[in-house]
């Protein structure tokens, strides 16, 4: 019995390693949300939720309160998984986390000016452009109030199971 040969390396497609967890703290203050002005990084010039990698040992929340922490100078006390999208090829494999912040204290200060230019909060209906791809879908979700938002251009499976590979 003949099998056929499988594809040579370079005629597969190519994928990540491994898909990347971004973990983005979505702070709401009288219908408005948090947002920076990146700059000197992946998306500069784009407004995003501050956020930052999952690091090893963490969890989602803890991961959402350390870069709050890092990056705006904000405590949070209280917080929830708010929303998860699924890895986006256009934010470099990476899959969101939004964490809603529920309290907080402090006062807002740019702690890492060479990335992040200001904050600003932003009423959800009139909201800045552009946004930082990572944090598209999840202000979607928020705004959506949806848990899971599945990112542009992947395919819907209805049994609840992963599609097949062909």
């Amino acid at each position: 019995m003949e099998t056929e040969a499988p594809p040579a390396a370079s005629a597969l497609p190519t994928a990540p390693a491994h898909v990347r967890v971004g973990v983005q703290a979505v702070l709401l203050r009288d219908g408005q949300v948090l947002l920076g002005l990146r700059r000197n990084t992946f998306g500069a010039g784009s407004w995003g939720l501050p956020g930052g990698h999952l690091e090893a040992g963490e969890t989602l929340t803890e991961a959402a309160h350390r870069e709050l922490a890092e990056e705006a100078g904000l405590i949070a006390h209280d917080s929830r998984v708010c929303c998860v999208t699924d890895p986006d090829p256009a934010a470099n494999h990476h899959m969101q986390v939004g964490v809603k912040v529920l309290s907080y204290s402090g006062f807002v200060k740019v702690r890492e000016p060479e990335r992040c230019a200001q904050w600003r909060f932003w009423p959800l209906d009139g909201l800045p452009e552009p946004l930082f791809v990572g944090s598209v879908e999840v202000l979607r979700s928020v705004m959506e109030e949806t848990f899971h938002r599945r990112s542009e251009g992947t395919p819907a499976c209805s049994s609840g199971r992963r599609p097949e590979r062909a």
